[in-house]
């Protein structure tokens, strides 16, 4: 824990005094920032819409079953 209390407490001190730290990190923060963008778009809301079908569609079956194979008494 020490180790990265004494991490953080460097790289604050760099960002603050070495501009070409704080280019360094802003340009990676950047990059973290387009790639979340890129997974969420590209990836985890087609995802999502893609199960939300299928859930529905498992769910109409299970109705149909129930309507009309278990319960047609």
């Amino acid at each position: 824990v020490l180790a990265i209390v004494a991490l953080d407490a460097a790289v604050i001190y760099a960002y603050k005094r070495w501009g070409w730290v704080r280019n360094v990190v802003q340009a990676a923060w950047r990059g973290i920032q387009t790639a979340a963008l890129w997974a969420w778009n590209v990836v985890l809301t087609p995802t999502f819409a893609a199960l939300m079908v299928a859930v529905r569609f498992v769910g109409r079956v299970a109705m149909w079953l129930w309507h009309n194979v278990f319960s047609p008494v």
